[in-house]
């Protein structure tokens, strides 16, 4: 028997990018619960997962990625996975007593490999990515423990664990989570920092909230103070208005919530400009500061155009917009495209999204209609 975190098995780098199921359903975790008066005999010996990071790895990536490389795959991961077919039920048990881990089967096979084909798939698009060599057959399984020495496994350890059988557990899986996965050797196993909820099919949602949410712990851990304090302000600002809203990929046209997330990154942008031109706090920036940056949205001959101040802007503040690290410019380039015109339907619908993601966001978090409820 052998440590799982053995020289071979351990990153010479990481974190990295990871698309993994969490298992913290009740009826899971009291299954391996059942198993851990035993393994907790054996001390710093094992490293028994806790509740929070139980979880299935779909998929991992196993080396170095730029924050704009992260950026896409976790997004087309996102429209990929809104087009499955919904949740998949899977059933979990008996647990596999081997030679560096226990772990606990996942059953059927067939629907689970489905899922990590779809993400393999996404994410094999984009540039650059890489993911190991797809094995003939997928292993969906779950790890209740990783041994830390070569001298836990022998046959009375195996023995006492088949002597456990809690009954098997059957689950739903409805979303996929895009994760920075942490290998804790003084703990003796995997910790993630979160990116994304990734749902499975319409059957899942998310809400403006959840994605604010997301993107405000992502300023925090990779921007720096300025940028985090303009996405706090922007969520503290438009999550009352807009967080019970739907949200889900691009191509929805179901319902106003990705609009809406694009509004939100509009305006961390924003913020964080005026901030670091003014040497002030993003909650400094006033409602008049903005409209001025923002001037009418149906001034069609300002010159430069909005999108391109504000991207020349960036640039004397020192970021370039094609450094693929930095976070600020990263959020920009998702907001710096254009929605084209329907080719049908009421063009004077007020609704639509034609014109620059970045123009439109800004202009639509200070349009009349919003100004009694966003406080700015």
């Amino acid at each position: 028997m052998e440590s799982f975190f053995s020289p071979k098995r351990t990153w010479a780098q990481g974190p990295y990018l990871h698309f993994v199921a969490r298992l913290d359903d009740p009826a899971y975790v009291e299954y391996t619960r059942a198993h851990h008066d035993l393994l907790a005999e054996y001390g710093d010996q094992v490293g028994t997962v806790p509740a929070e990071w139980l979880h299935w790895t779909v998929l991992g990536i196993h080396h170095d990625l730029t924050r704009d490389q992260v950026e896409r795959a976790v997004e087309r991961v996102r429209t990929k996975l809104a087009d499955y077919g919904g949740s998949v039920d899977a059933e979990l048990g008996p647990v596999w007593p081997g030679p560096s881990a226990v772990t606990v089967a996942m059953h059927p096979e067939p629907p689970l490999t489905a899922v990590t084909t779809k993400v393999r798939e996404a994410v094999s698009t984009v540039d650059g990515i890489s993911p190991r060599t797809a094995p003939d057959r997928e292993w969906p399984h779950s790890t209740l423990t990783y041994y830390r020495t070569g001298d836990v496994h022998d046959a009375r350890f195996n023995r006492r664990l088949r002597e456990i059988r809690p009954d098997r557990v059957k689950i739903s899986i409805d979303r996929v989570h895009a994760v920075y996965m942490h290998q804790d050797l003084d703990l003796g196993y995997y910790r993630w920092d979160h990116l994304a909820e990734l749902p499975l099919g319409n059957s899942a949602i998310l809400t403006v909230r959840t994605r604010l949410d997301e993107l405000v712990a992502q300023a925090e851990r990779e921007g720096n103070s300025p940028w985090a304090e303009a996405w706090r302000r922007a969520r503290t600002l438009l999550a009352p208005v807009f967080g019970d809203e739907k949200f889900r990929p691009s191509h929805s046209t179901l319902d106003d919530g990705f609009d809406n997330v694009e509004a939100a990154g509009a305006l961390a942008v924003s913020l964080y400009l005026l901030a670091r031109e003014r040497s002030v706090a993003a909650a400094d920036i006033s409602l008049q500061d903005l409209e001025e940056l923002a001037g009418d949205q149906f001034q069609v001959s300002r010159s430069p155009r909005l999108h391109e101040e504000i991207r020349s802007r960036l640039g004397a503040l020192g970021h370039a917009l094609d450094d693929a690290d930095d976070p600020v410019m990263v959020r920009w380039r998702t907001l710096d495209y254009v929605h084209k015109e329907p080719l049908y339907g009421d063009l004077d619908d007020s609704s639509l999204r034609a014109g620059h993601a970045g123009e439109n966001g800004l202009h639509r978090v200070l349009a009349p209609f919003y100004r009694d409820r966003i406080r700015f």
